[in-house]
């Protein structure tokens, strides 16, 4: 969940785009019973299903055998932890409901991939720390309550950064004590962090969905870098509750799907107002009382937008030339594109954030393990833990010192200082957001990648992020940074971005080493 600061290479070669953002030739294991699983969207496998193209048990089956092919095979992905104990079980269900025309929405049968510090009940959720092996919560996050009631397949854990990164900043992104390294598929490289685990295994097609979390770019970065679409919402629009918390003022969880359409229909099962959870600094308005985001993704709404971008952010390189081709996208769209360099000398403000986590991580922990957290633990506390990783200094091999940093805070949510220094950082980074938007009546702010990522994360503000290329072996996003519950717009200007430039490429499509570990029978 921490600020990720992502190595992406600079190599000047531009992969083509994909009209249809196919899988490559080879990738055997896409199609099931005539049903491309990695291509279709929720809508496509919502009436594949209803036509009896394909059950959701096959369409369950054949996600397994795509892990089974590509996670530990010739290039060692490594995205998923766990998986749920009854997963063909949910999908029989819906197969049942169909049959009996008591279907529960557009998810029904749809198998899904939840980070692994998102509470499950069957599966464990370890926040990838060896401390939580084991662990079955108390309760279900509410965000998976939601997506049983609308009959999504609850299919695997992914692994993460361990406790969203914040363990030692000389730990990689994507490793953590319990579930090893995860690697990004195009490159074999950095999947960046600490979704890792969602965006590899959602770009590879490991599932039809897959929810990430974010505290400072956490969705955004693997996204970015993992060629997905990432939707980080506004801070309180989905439910904290039942995820094992880093910073709860900024935490958020969120959709990772490899379309705008997906994310949509996700945003939608998993959005709305939650008694359980308390509103930490939540943005004045509020989330929508009846959350719209599937009636957002129609052709046109580029069609006089205006939006911010500044000419400092432009990278160098392969990544430059992506970003002005996606600004010449916009353009072609009919978008105005104004030039504005005011939140751009602000975007590392964001960072005045990190400040706050340790107080509110040790907070959170100590009460995640006190209310939430299941029987027969190792630890009871923060302190429990710095002691029990010192006991495994072979499995957290990069040491500890954000933990033991955590640990020396009060620990205390409503202590005076730490009210004061998140209160400022949060006012800070609305303020600067809010003032350029306004300024320039823009309906947008882009990004390059996630790389404002920081200053969004500070505020509690929503971005969309959309795939716009790949330089060299390393995909690159498109970044639709907004004011708060602005989500419907972002979406919809993101769906018609897509709709234009079709810029999404098949992992197995750039890096085909991953098509020799398939097996296809």
């Amino acid at each position: 969940m921490r600020v990720q600061l992502v190595a992406a290479s600079l190599a000047l070669t531009v992969v083509p785009a994909l009209p249809n953002a196919s899988a490559s030739a080879g990738d055997c294991l896409a199609v099931v019973h005539g049903v491309n699983i990695v291509n279709s969207t929720v809508p496509q496998l919502d009436a594949a299903l209803a036509r009896h193209r394909i059950t959701s048990r096959e369409l369950t089956l054949g996600y397994l055998a795509r892990i089974k092919a590509f996670d530990h095979g010739t290039v060692k992905v490594n995205a998923i932890r766990a998986f749920t104990k009854d997963a063909l079980a949910q999908a029989d269900a819906s197969d049942r409901r169909r049959r009996a025309h008591k279907l529960l929405g557009p998810l029904d049968g749809l198998p899904i991939l939840l980070k692994d510090n998102v509470g499950t009940r069957d599966a464990p959720t370890t926040a990838g720390s060896i401390a939580f092996a084991g662990n079955i919560p108390k309760h279900e996050a509410t965000l998976v309550t939601k997506l049983r009631a609308a009959g999504a397949v609850i299919l695997a854990k992914t692994n993460l950064s361990e406790f969203a990164n914040w363990v030692d900043l000389s730990m990689p992104n994507g490793y953590s004590s319990l579930g090893g390294q995860v690697v990004n598929p195009y490159n074999n490289g950095d999947p960046s962090g600490s979704s890792s685990g969602s965006g590899a295994g959602e770009t590879l097609g490991y599932a039809a969905l897959a929810i990430g979390t974010e505290t400072s770019g956490s969705i955004l970065s693997p996204s970015d870098v993992e060629s997905i679409v990432g939707i980080k919402p506004t801070v309180g629009l989905v439910s904290r509750y039942g995820v094992i918390p880093l910073a709860q003022s900024f935490d958020t969880a969120g959709p990772m799907a490899r379309t705008v359409t997906d994310a949509a229909y996700l945003l939608q099962t998993l959005a709305g107002r939650d008694a359980k959870d308390a509103p930490y600094d939540e943005a004045p308005g509020g989330p929508p009382v009846r959350p719209d985001y599937v009636s957002a993704l129609h052709a046109g709404a580029l069609r006089g937008a205006r939006l911010g971008y500044s000419t400092n952010d432009i990278p160098s390189g392969a990544q430059g030339v992506l970003f002005n081709r996606a600004l010449a996208d916009l353009k072609r769209a009919g978008a105005t594109l104004v030039e504005t360099d005011t939140l751009s000398n602000t975007a590392n403000a964001g960072l005045v954030e990190l400040g706050v986590i340790p107080n509110e991580f040790k907070y959170g922990l100590n009460n995640y393990l006190a209310t939430e957290a299941g029987p027969g633990l190792p630890i009871k506390n923060m302190n429990d833990l710095v002691l029990y990783n010192q006991m495994h200094t072979d499995k957290v091999k990069y040491g500890q010192k954000l933990i033991i940093a955590s640990d020396a805070t009060p620990g205390v949510y409503e202590e005076p200082s730490a009210i004061a220094s998140r209160t400022a950082t949060i006012e800070a980074a609305r303020y600067a957001i809010d003032s350029v938007l306004r300024d320039n009546q823009l309906d947008a702010y882009l990004t390059p990648g996630a790389s404002y990522a920081n200053i969004g994360a500070a505020a509690g503000y929503p971005t969309v992020i959309v795939p716009a290329g790949i330089a060299g072996a390393t995909p690159m996003g498109l970044g639709f940074l907004g004011s708060a519950w602005t989500e419907r717009s972002l979406i919809g200007l993101a769906y018609d971005y897509e709709r234009v430039s079709h810029r999404r490429a098949a992992p197995t499509s750039v890096n085909p080493v991953l098509l020799d570990s398939e097996r296809c029978r």
